[in-house]
């Protein structure tokens, strides 16, 4: 309304002093105006919008940033009082400032659990390099690997007892507990330096592997003369000469040492059709 009122007070006083080329111009000017009011008020809806965005972020973002609860550093007690297993948030400083996400099983012999490698159904390939087993690899909710450098930040933070829950293509479980497991850096290119005491009905088939230096397809640090242990055993581990358990073998292979292999449980040529491996903070 009021740009057409212009206009016409423009063509009014146009119309006394200016010819019809003034006129035409005056018009360009008018619908010029209405294309950059149309166009101011578009961007003061996007401004409005992106503002909410803004307050919306920032409320979900605040009550982390202004905890006064620390993150925790583990299962134990990113769980404490709950009773369901599920993906949770965790901190370990000696690891990283940042906070990392990782599989809690809250089940299993009092939960408190961190899952470090779980295998299920063989959708994740485990026949990897040195780089992923560093890092960690798969899916949070399936198989997965949590990595060696985090491993490495728990199981020296503080001291971590560890689980190792297994179950044969028939149905039967078993399990073995170790009373203290550690790793050592990728300096010592993480060495299985302890696992303590075993326990449990599965037999140990770790202790074997203790002192071992971790080997993948790409980087051998097994003690054997005649073989890669990694690629001779499609896997990666703490080889020896080469083992007595492989729970990052291929799975479902069959074939001598190739398979998920837990010696004393299932032996050499038996694939196990699921393997959990687990820590928790030693309390006693």
């Amino acid at each position: 309304m009021l740009l057409g009122i212009l206009f016409s007070l423009l063509i009014l006083r146009a119309s006394g002093s200016q010819d019809a080329r003034q006129v035409c111009s005056l018009y360009t000017i008018c619908n010029n105006i209405e294309s950059i009011g149309s166009q101011v008020f578009s961007i003061r809806l996007e401004q409005e919008r992106q503002a909410n965005l803004l307050e919306d972020l920032n409320n979900k973002i605040d009550p982390f940033l202004n905890r006064d609860d620390p993150w925790p550093s583990n299962c134990y007690e990113a769980l404490r009082g709950s009773q369901n297993s599920s993906i949770r948030t965790i901190l370990v400083p000696e690891y990283s400032d940042n906070s990392f996400e990782v599989a809690c099983d809250q089940f299993r012999m009092g939960g408190g659990w961190t899952i470090i490698l779980r295998r299920t159904d063989g959708s994740e390939n485990f026949y990897r390099e040195w780089n992923d087993y560093k890092n960690g690899f798969g899916n949070l909710s399936n198989e997965y690997f949590l990595g060696l450098d985090k491993l490495h930040a728990i199981t020296n933070y503080q001291q971590q007892e560890l689980l190792v829950v297994m179950e044969t293509p028939k149905g039967q479980q078993a399990y073995e507990l170790y009373s203290n497991f550690r790793i050592g850096s990728e300096s010592s290119d993480y060495t299985l330096e302890a696992v303590g005491t075993p326990s449990g009905d599965a037999g140990d088939s770790l202790t074997y592997q203790l002192g071992m230096k971790f080997s993948t397809k790409d980087r051998k640090n097994d003690i054997d003369l005649n073989r890669h242990c990694a690629q001779s055993f499609t896997g990666a581990w703490w080889y020896r000469g080469c083992h007595h358990s492989n729970l990052a073998g291929k799975y479902g292979d069959n074939t001598f040492g190739k398979g998920l292999n837990w010696k004393s449980f299932t032996g050499h040529e038996s694939s196990l059709r699921r393997a959990t491996m687990m820590i928790r903070p030693k309390t006693n």
